[in-house]
This record gives C-alpha cells, structure tokens and sequence, in this order.
C-alpha cells in the first residue's frame, strides 16, 4: 500500500495524508499512530508545530513531499523512532538535533531540569558550576544553560558520537560560552578518565574541579529488563545509554563516589533513576558516611514512580 500520490488527478491534502497512513500505521502496531504521521507531515511540508496542520488539512502536498513522506513513513513502519526520522525534537524550550543511536531525551527528564533550575533559582549565585555525566545529546546541560546564564556546564558521555552532538547543538542554540563538552569515562573506582576536550579549555582536572551540582540521567535499566523494551528503543538506540547493569547501578554506584569527591560543601548531585533505585541511594549515603552525602528527597515521574533523587553534599 503506496502512499496515495494522487486523488483523481490531484495530489494528496495533509488531511488524507494523516487520516490514511494513520490508519496504515495503526493497523500495523506502531505506537501512538496518529502522533507519528503528525510529526512526520509537519517535518515534510515545513511547519514547525503540529498543531499548524489543523491550519493545513485541505492543503495538498506536491509530488517532492509525497515521495519524501512515503519514504520516512516506510521507516517508521520499521520502528524507527520519530524523533531520528525528522532529526530533531523538542525538550523543554530548545530544539536539539538528534541522530541515531545517541539516546532520545525523554519528557519526563525535563522535570529533572526543573528541579536544577528551581535550585539555582534559589540559590542566586553569580556563577554556579554544574557537571553532566552522560550528556547524550545535550538536553540537560543545554536546556539548563539556556535558561539560566548564570552557569558555567561541564557536560561529559564516554560515547564520542554523543560528545560531537552536543557539541552540535550547543553551537546551534549559541551556547559555546556556557557548555564546555568533554569526552571521558567514568570508571568503577569513582574517577573520571579525560579523553579530550571539543572545542573548550583543557586545563582543568575534572578530578579535583570543584562543581554546585552534578546532574546525570545515567544508564539505570536492568540488564534483564533490556529485552522488554519497544523495538524503537532495542533496534535504533544506543542501549549502553540505558543498560544499568544487573541491578542498575554499574554507574550510579561510581557515580555517587564521583560527586562526594568533586561537589562543594553544599553542593547537590541530582539524579533520574529506576523507580527501585532511591531506597538502596539512602541506604548507601547512610552507610558510607565518610562520603559525606545527605540523602535529601525522592521526586515522582509524570506517571507517580520515583524517578528523581536530590543529595546534598555534607560540610
């Protein structure tokens, strides 16, 4: 079943357009149907939002657009994600440009940055430090960034690929003097390996630079758990972006090591984890007390699971 290139002699309006391959994609089993044609005949006729295609139905699409939709279509109706079928996607207030297989921010990490953000807020410092572990695309750093230009990010992934496109993106939005981006590796002991700097100051040691806050949304799916997820997720993403390790803690772990050693008296480490993580985080604050971390609260997803710790760095 093709695309219908033309009706009559005419070509296509948006209208059928989303009524057919709606359809098509429904009857098919992909996932939120309706929402994946919308976004991809947004992308096709050059309209920014898909609520503007309400203000577009009874336009119809020219031969070029129809070849290209058909095309992105058959992508999507292999389970390509939509957001790497049009290349880019909205988090929070930025358009970040995202390509396969560098991790999708998802909708409910913008409520960590809120939680960043409502700190520094807070706070009103001149300048605060914040360091992202697992930058992915850069939606963390860059949304912070843009909100508040009061803060200097230091946004690291150990996926060189995932370096290039925050660095990407972090030009795009025209935050280079904000945003240094680093490729380097957390190790099991709690110290960072520095690969190389893109495009940013080099002298500084991130092993002794001392940070307000540290913020990641790291691997923290259960490796059993990996063969559940959507073919979305298993077929086009980079699944070290998500696979935790057997309990989901192979980073979280090193991780809270990391920031007891680099966050400043006061300082607070923010992170989204599995909805069984915050318990075993408290326990493990509690019984390395040498490390100086304060478990402070455990905030809700938009479906009600915990998904967000706050720690506090003890003077």
């Amino acid at each position: 079943m093709r695309c219908l290139c033309t009706v009559g002699k005419q070509y296509p309006t948006v209208g059928e357009i989303i009524e057919q391959w709606s359809h098509r994609f429904r009857s098919e089993g992909i996932p939120e149907p309706v929402e994946s044609i919308e976004h991809i005949v947004a992308h096709v006729i050059n309209t920014s939002k898909t609520i503007d295609l309400v203000n577009n139905q009874n336009n119809r699409l020219t031969l070029d657009q129809c070849n290209k939709l058909e095309s992105l279509c058959e992508c999507r109706l292999s389970r390509m994600p939509v957001q790497y079928i049009i290349g880019e996607w909205d988090f929070r207030d930025i358009t970040l440009k995202l390509v396969p297989p560098i991790f999708i921010p998802r909708p409910e990490t913008e409520i960590l940055v809120d939680f960043v953000l409502k700190r520094l807020n807070y706070l009103q410092k001149e300048k605060q430090e914040i360091l992202e572990l697992g930058c992915g695309s850069g939606a963390i750093s860059l949304a912070i960034a843009h909100s508040n230009k009061n803060v200097n990010c230091i946004a690291i992934d150990s996926n060189l690929q995932a370096c290039e496109l925050t660095k990407d993106n972090r030009d795009r939005l025209g935050l280079k003097n904000q945003v240094t981006v680093v490729h380097a590796v957390l190790k099991d002991d709690g110290r960072i390996e520095f690969l190389t700097v893109l495009n940013g100051p080099a002298n500084f040691d991130l092993n002794s630079k001392p940070f307000d806050f540290v913020v990641s949304n790291p691997p923290y799916v259960p490796t059993e758990q990996i063969l559940t997820l959507s073919p979305e997720i298993k077929i086009y993403e980079d699944l070290r972006a998500l696979d935790g390790g057997h309990d989901g803690l192979k980073v979280i772990k090193p991780l809270l090591k990391y920031a007891s050693a680099i966050l400043k008296p006061g300082g607070r480490l923010l992170l989204e984890v599995d909805s069984t993580h915050p318990e075993y985080i408290q326990f493990f604050t509690k019984k390395y007390s040498t490390l100086k971390l304060q478990y402070e609260h455990t905030y809700k997803d938009f479906c009600n699971n915990d998904r967000f710790v706050e720690i506090l760095k003890m003077s």
